[in-house]
């Protein structure tokens, strides 16, 4: 790659239209060389480092950038003065270009970005070489160095046992990969976690692309706890894989946990000015022709408290199942309307995604949930809850948007209101749950046609 440096001046319109073009084609020429390397084999694909593509890398910045209150040259400028920025796994150094031109389109001349402090770590040779070449070329044509921004090639849980900076920021992608049997994690992402939130500095922030595990999986609770007592404000939104997903390629031979092609994804933002923040997205859904306004724009977010919802760091559907949730303190637990000792009365599909599914106990598919009623006004309440609006919401902002299971649906908190709604719908839940057959929907799961019922908007109430 060949750039002519401009002879210009920094303020010059025809030179922001060169610096522009250039990180534009600088970008897209590292996200090719990203996927290279992913794909390549060697060390880079043991590691289970993987790919981020530009336009993610993109909208991790306008999320970084929001959650530091970065909001016009001034504080950018603040910020990179007072920054030492951490790469841990920069692969050919998307992230750093990334920044750079998001700096730039701040009004800030290269000449300003000379004292940009970003540290790029990566055990692979090629990677670092690939970044240094690129990061040359952009100082040629910028015609301006940048010093203080170097690599290391070292493992990044060895050089953070060593390293000690003042004001750190831990930005980037870090591998997804299986951590061997009886390791503290299970995945090698939570051991770069873990180490930052346990690295010596005045003042921290870290900021993250991870698996959507990290809110909700038990073998993460820990960790979990570990970022909440760190006394850093909690940001995070979360990303689905279906109809489109954040990662465009998988890594089909690696022992990369990315290789379905299919990660949902949670970009984690710790730090800012305020350590009280918590605060959360839903699962962002978009299809492929969606994706460039999906990732132009912030989520919305919802607070909340940090004490509540299992442990996790929800993704919460809505507002209202966020209200619904805090406000269960007279909830019983939908398990107290079950006996072990009665007779099954239907079943709930083992996974979900745009309603829950009601089967007939005789076909239950495996991992199926069996519910047993106490009765059989519970069934009929049971039914409509189960099947509720509300039920759909809360499994979303609990669950990992796929697998339905036994704890989350026991837990579900029944509110008096919710539970004098249905009981009051008993006669209407009674005739629906008797004409199902008009509800019913058939997929084909592994040669096998299954069976299920769909109740969505058959019990009429508003929470239902």
């Amino acid at each position: 790659m060949q750039l002519a440096a401009p002879k210009m001046t920094y303020s010059s319109e025809a030179f922001e239209s060169v610096w522009e073009q250039t990180l534009n084609y600088i970008i897209a020429t590292t996200e090719a060389a990203e996927l290279e390397l992913a794909s390549g084999g060697g060390e880079r694909k043991n590691s289970g480092s993987f790919y981020t593509p530009a336009d993610v890398a993109s909208h991790f910045w306008d999320l970084f950038f929001r959650h530091h209150e970065v909001n016009d040259a001034a504080a950018l400028r603040a910020l990179i003065a007072r920054t030492d920025f951490v790469e841990p796994s920069a692969g050919s150094g998307i992230f750093v270009f990334s920044f750079i031109r998001k700096a730039l389109s701040f009004g800030l001349s290269p000449q300003e970005l000379a004292g940009l402090r970003f540290h790029v770590i990566d055990i692979n040779l090629a990677a670092l070489s690939f970044f240094k070449s690129t990061m040359k070329e952009l100082e040629n044509t910028l015609g301006e160095r940048f010093p203080n921004i170097g690599c290391d090639q070292i493992d990044f849980l060895d050089w953070s046992h060593a390293a000690a900076l003042n004001d750190v920021s831990f930005v980037g992608n870090p591998p997804f990969v299986t951590n061997p049997r009886g390791s503290r994690w299970r995945n090698l992402f939570a051991d770069f976690l873990e180490a930052m939130l346990h690295f010596k500095a005045r003042t921290r922030a870290i900021s993250l692309i991870l698996p959507v595990s990290i809110c909700f999986s038990r073998d993460y609770g820990d960790l979990r706890h570990l970022i909440e007592m760190s006394g850093l404000g909690i940001s995070a939104s979360s990303y689905d894989n279906i109809p489109d997903c954040l990662f465009k390629s998988g890594k089909p031979e690696s022992t990369n946990t990315n290789r379905a092609n299919s990660q949902r994804c949670t970009i984690l933002n710790l730090g800012g000015s305020d350590p009280r923040c918590r605060e959360a997205s839903s699962m962002q859904r978009w299809s492929a022709k969606e994706r460039t306004k999906t990732l132009s724009r912030i989520p919305e977010f919802q607070h909340y408290r940090s004490n509540g919802f299992l442990g996790q760091i929800p993704r919460p559907e809505s507002r209202r199942i966020m209200a619904y949730l805090s406000d269960a303190e007279q909830a019983l637990p939908l398990r107290s309307m079950l006996s072990g000792c009665a007779k099954p009365a239907f079943a709930i599909g083992g996974v979900a995604r745009n309603f829950i599914g009601v089967r007939e106990i005789e076909n239950g598919a495996p991992g199926a949930i069996v519910l047993r009623p106490s009765s059989e006004k519970d069934l009929l309440v049971l039914l409509q809850v189960i099947t509720s609006g509300i039920f759909l919401e809360y499994w979303r902002t609990l669950g990992d948007g796929f697998h339905v299971t036994s704890d989350l649906v026991t837990r579900f908190p029944v509110n008096p209101a919710l539970r004098h709604a249905c009981e009051c719908n008993l006669p209407l839940a009674k005739r629906v749950w008797e004409n199902r057959q008009s509800y019913v929907k058939e997929k084909l799961n592994s040669g096998k046609i299954v069976r299920s019922y769909d109740f969505t908007g058959a019990f009429g109430h508003s929470l239902l």
